[in-house]
């Protein structure tokens, strides 16, 4: 009740339908628990140094208008002054409350609107509430599947499968400027908090041949020579012809006997 309430007022769109692909060929991944389990550490750590700061206010608040601080003896209106505090201790504290379990939820339905559908031509990112991302991408322009972990991913069994498309900076970290540039524009795509990443990507990469081997270019073509047959044209134009082809492509599989 609660939640379908929360996402009709922040109008969070229903469960993604799944990209163009083959009927039955769609395969649904979702965050793991584990993700969430760090996501409600990292939350608790964030309450924890909000509480902080909020008693070393609400202290230092209390030593002024006890006077112990004398802070405001040479300041006219000290009563109005003292009592503005007051009310600013009252409004902090119940601003704190009632932040907990509003952060908490956000925090769950943050992990539970996750999705990662996978069809044997294209893939399709959803995530997020308060700020709703979806992204699409054709096999056809698929040029790198990785897998990211941290040494805090480690600990809880978690990675991130990174999946890059033909205009994306290859040598990009993840916190720099061209990467954040590329996630942006589209170019880069990811599986985030998964505990699978490994039968995710083989997939994605069995799915890529798939369509390679029915001509959709070379998978053991150089980069060079590709990118040497594509150059000068628009990238726009490229991607509208690999995409076209992937669709002819599935069109002759299905038509075949």
């Amino acid at each position: 009740m609660v939640k379908q309430l929360l996402l009709r007022l922040m109008r969070v769109p229903p469960e993604p339908h799944a990209p163009a692909g083959s009927a039955g060929s769609a395969e649904v991944f979702r965050a793991s628990k584990r993700y969430l389990q760090l996501k409600l550490i990292r939350w608790a750590g964030g309450q924890v140094m909000t509480l902080l700061g909020l008693v070393a206010a609400l202290t230092f608040l209390h030593l002024v208008g006890s006077g112990q601080i004398e802070v405001l003896d040479k300041i006219p209106h000290r009563a109005i002054i003292l009592r503005f505090m007051g009310w600013a201790e009252v409004i902090g504290i119940v601003g704190f409350l009632v932040q907990l379990p509003v952060s908490l939820f956000l925090v769950l339905l943050d992990w539970e609107m996750r999705w990662y559908i996978v069809t044997d031509r294209s893939l399709r990112i959803r995530e997020g509430v308060w700020r709703v991302n979806e992204m699409t991408m054709t096999f056809a322009n698929v040029q790198e599947v990785s897998i990211r972990q941290g040494p805090i991913e480690r600990l809880f069994g978690i990675s991130n499968l990174r999946v890059r498309t033909a205009g994306g900076g290859s040598s990009a970290s993840p916190g720099s400027q061209h990467g954040e540039s590329d996630e942006k524009s589209g170019h880069i795509g990811y599986f985030r908090g998964v505990d699978n990443a490994p039968v995710i990507r083989d997939l994605i990469l069995e799915r890529l041949k798939q369509l390679r081997d029915a001509g959709l270019g070379d998978p053991d073509q150089p980069q060079t020579e590709t990118k040497a047959s594509t150059e000068g044209m628009p990238s726009g134009l490229l991607d509208a012809a690999r995409e076209m082809l992937a669709e002819a492509q599935a069109l002759r599989r299905t038509a075949a006997p």
